[in-house]
């Protein structure tokens, strides 16, 4: 009998860590995110806000500037402005863009943001 309440406890407590961690994520996640990027074809700098509605719900702002490299020149810099929503999932700790389905993994821990193999910093 001691060991089925041992058992018992102990799955409490991890299902109560995991929503410890999920939660850490979650109130990580408003917040200004930077990322800066540099080929021999452009130079880019991302800027991605987040901002919560309500529940697991999100805005996010996406402000591109980038310029484009041609024969070792630079071309005038071009921006894009791009505004969409999102839904963070508990049991994956993750934020899925509704639109084009793009995934945020979160690492308050680091201070960062991953989007595919990009690295965002969060300065705010």
């Amino acid at each position: 009998m001691k060991n089925k309440a041992k058992i018992m406890l102990c799955g409490i407590a991890l299902i109560a860590a995991c929503q410890n961690k999920s939660a850490k994520v979650q109130s990580f996640i408003d917040g200004i995110y930077v990322n800066h990027a540099q080929s021999e074809y452009a130079i880019a700098d991302d800027t991605l806000i987040f901002t919560h509605t309500n529940n697991q719900h999100y805005v996010i702002t996406r402000n591109t500037g980038y310029q484009a490299i041609r024969n070792g020149k630079l071309l005038p810099k071009r921006r894009k402005l791009e505004k969409v929503e999102g839904d963070y999932d508990n049991s994956t700790e993750l934020l899925n863009e509704t639109t084009t389905g793009r995934v945020f993994r979160f690492n308050p821990d680091k201070g960062i943001l991953i989007l595919k193999q990009a690295i965002y910093r969060k300065i705010n």
